[in-house]
Order: structure tokens, then sequence, then C-alpha cells
């Protein structure tokens, strides 16, 4: 199942105003992982396997789901989760980018010891025959709650129901003080609606930087360096986000048009420069992809295709005449790279307007 994708606004009066009664959820800053359990196996004869967000699946990262059998009360079941790594000494959550070193396909037994994970579940679509899609969320959570057996390894999160956007602000302000990334909201009666549609979902992602957000964004080519930063053969990058906001299935597959909204070349590193050109060196396209709208002022030097993800925060969004966003970021910072995401999960410039509000 395609899984469902969040839309953002940036304040709870509005998400009340929009959604009515809803659930606020912690936002894990994880890695998110579709759950398929048959107790009786599947063709192959396993009896778990895994999926992306662009359901490739990965069964082979998680062994900690071996035992998974023992957690469910039931025979077959399909849950959305988002796994995060933990540390062992103090069972905290750890960073982001010390979970996703599991994305691997070597070595995982090793790297699952020294960096276990807990699969935080939020939702689940089918259960013994099932199927919950269309269910509203307040029966969904049901049962889920009712299906697992309490254990450290697969926990069902926690969620508030409310009308009231004070005590939404509250929940959200105490997630960010945890040390969580906000919250997600989510409409208390919504059924499970893949990819991206409507106020069904939506996050208050609130980091560094006055824009009180941070955009997910494509990195769609680059300039060469100069002076110091001829030695990275990189000097400053060109990103940008979608255009289009297609049905959920086309937006898995990479659709739309893709806008450019920032030419950065400060606010990283040494280490992140060298790190950049290294992800982007097996990615180099001879034109420029066709999907690409870039004004002739902003030709890269060197093109590659959409695969590279990054994490900006700014000071401000301020319009532009040059970037075909029709809107340039303030400052651009690097926050972190995405290896969790592709283009489909990418900021989309109806969002970027929504920020802007």
């Amino acid at each position: 199942v395609m899984p469902a994708l969040c839309q953002r606004l940036n304040h709870a009066a509005e998400i009340i105003e929009k959604m009515g009664e809803v659930a606020a959820e912690q936002k894990f800053d994880g890695t998110r992982v579709q759950i398929h359990f048959k107790r009786k196996g599947f063709g192959d004869g396993a009896t778990v396997k895994t999926y992306t967000r662009n359901l490739e699946e990965n069964s082979q990262m998680f062994p900690e789901l071996s035992r998974l059998g023992e957690w469910v009360k039931g025979d077959e079941a399909v849950f959305d989760s988002e796994a995060v790594g933990i540390d062992i000494k103090t069972g905290q959550i750890l960073p982001f980018q010390v979970t996703i070193t599991r994305k691997r396909k070597h070595g995982v037994s090793e790297t699952a010891k020294a960096i276990p994970l807990r699969f935080y579940l939020f939702d689940i679509l089918a259960f013994d025959g099932r199927t919950l899609l269309a269910e509203p969320y307040f029966e969904r959570r049901k049962v889920l709650a009712e299906a697992i057996k309490e254990n450290k390894t697969v926990v069902v999160d926690e969620t508030h129901r409310t009308s009231d956007p004070v005590e939404l602000h509250k929940w959200h302000e105490e997630y960010l003080a945890e040390g969580f990334e906000g919250a997600v909201i989510k409409k208390w009666d919504g059924p499970y609606l893949p990819g991206r549609q409507g106020w069904n979902w939506v996050k208050i992602k609130e980091k560094e930087g006055s824009t009180g957000d941070t955009l997910d964004l494509v990195v769609m080519g680059y300039y060469r360096g100069r002076g110091k930063r001829t030695v990275f053969g990189l000097g400053a990058f060109l990103v940008g986000v979608r255009k289009d906001d297609p049905p959920s299935r086309k937006a898995t597959e990479g659709q739309g048009k893709v806008v450019t909204i920032a030419k950065i070349g400060t606010g990283l590193s040494d280490d992140q420069f060298r790190d950049l050109k290294k992800r982007l060196d097996g990615l180099v396209v001879a034109e420029m992809p066709k999907e690409y709208e870039v004004d002739k002022a902003l030709v890269a030097d060197v093109w590659v295709e959409p695969k590279v993800v990054v994490e900006i925060a700014a000071d401000e969004i301020t319009k532009s005449p040059v970037h075909s966003a029709g809107v340039a970021l303030r400052f651009p910072r690097l926050v972190k790279f995405r290896d969790d995401k592709d283009l489909a999960g990418v900021t989309t410039l109806a969002e970027v307007e929504e920020i802007r509000k």
C-alpha cells in the first residue's frame, strides 16, 4: 500500500479550522517502514517483509523483526511505522544520522547489535483478512492497540485527541522540548489515504530558521568550485521543489516538474562539500533533465539526476524573479542529507506557499 504522506500547515488554529477534531502524535526523525506479517509465511517462507516509502523491499535490513510473531496477536497484519535507532546504554532515541547508518546491505547483523532499532507503530492497514484503509483513524488505532503485545522493539506510539488549538499547540511544544520533530496531526475520523491527499495528515515541523520550518529539497545540479573549493570540484549547488503534487501513484514515480528555489554555496562544512560531491558523482547526466524548469541565469555547470535530497533551513522565503519557483530562500544552509527520501518526498511548491503565509 502506498504510504500516507503529510501536508504542512503553520499554526494549530489553522489546523483545527481545516481538520476539526484531530489526534496529535510525536514526529519521529527516523526511517519509514511498512511491515507485513504473515504467520503461515509468504511464498518464500518468510513471515515478515518490510518496505520503504516507495514500496521497495528491504526486509534484510531489520533482523529485530525476526521475533515479530511473538508480539503480534493475530495471524496477518500490515503496519505503518517509523524506525529509530536506540542508545543501548540510555535507551534514548538516537539522531537521524545515526539511525540511517542501518541502511545497508552488508554487515547488517553487526550494525544491528551496535545500533538496535525500535519500530514505533502509528497505523495498521490490514489485520487478519480485514482491510482497514477506509476505517476512521480512531477505529484503526483501536485495532492497532489490541494487535500488539507489550515489548520494547515494536511499540505503539502515543496519541492525543483534541479539537482545541491551544491544547494542540501545547502537545507540539512538548514534543519539540522532548527532542522530537514536533507533532504529526491526523484527522480523528479520517481514512488512511495513500500519498498526500487533502487535510488528512498534517505536520508542523518547527526547527531552526525563522521560516518556522525546514524544507526537503532535491539537488538538481552544481557549479564547479573556485579558489579553495576547486579541490572539492563543487562550489555551489542548485536545489528545487516539486511544482506539482500529482496523485499518489504518480508522485511515487517521480512525475511532475521540479523548479528551483535556491543556489547554495555557503552553510556547509568542507566535509559536507566533499560528501555531497561524492553522492553526486554517480548521478551526472549530459543534459538537463526534462522535468527541470531552470532560468538561464541559473544553468548549472553539471546536471544530476534528482535523487539526492537535502534538508535545508533558511531565514526567510522571499519573492524571486530568477528562481522558477517564483520564490527563493534567504541564507539557506544544510541541516542534513535525507537518505531516507527521494523525489516523492520532496517539499512541493504548494507547501512552500503555505509556509510563507
